[in-house]
């Protein structure tokens, strides 16, 4: 029973780490993020494609699976309205912030963080990794200063 358990655990943590699944919430309150839904990529701080093959949402970078239920690396609120009635909640006195703004393409190819060195806690993102000579360089010249720090 105990290594039934453990499998059932193991499953789900590698099937949550990875993929980029989301779960969208009725409520502000319910949700990791709360996003503004804008008509124009170019308003937007991240351009994300919704996708149910598991080979794309597996990719992370922008490319989403929306859940009903279960599992998920995270939970949004989304709005298209930035005055909300439900991001006010006058009875306790809590005003829920928008931590960003999206919108959702047909083309993956168009996925991508617009606003530079905008992150969204808790959604995981692949960097670009720059490999130009000069950078190649550099990371060598970083090594080796550092190696000989430490000796």
């Amino acid at each position: 029973m105990k290594s039934f358990i453990i499998l059932i655990i193991f499953t789900t943590l590698t099937v949550i780490t990875k993929s980029q699944t989301v779960i969208e919430m009725m409520h502000p309150g319910d949700a990791n993020i709360i996003l503004l839904e804008v008509d124009k990529p170019e308003n937007a701080d991240i351009i994300v494609y919704k996708t149910n093959v598991k080979e794309e949402y597996e990719e992370w970078n922008c490319k989403w699976k929306f859940k009903k239920w279960g599992f998920a690396n995270f939970s949004v609120y989304i709005t298209k309205d930035p005055n909300d009635s439900l991001l006010y909640d006058d009875e306790l006195g809590i005003k829920y912030n928008i931590q960003g703004k999206i919108y959702f393409t047909t083309k993956k190819e168009e996925a991508r963080y617009v606003t530079p060195g905008f992150q969204l806690e808790g959604v995981l993102r692949k960097t670009w990794v720059d490999k130009s000579k000069e950078a190649v360089k550099s990371k060598e010249e970083y090594k080796k200063l550092h190696r000989e720090d430490e000796e």
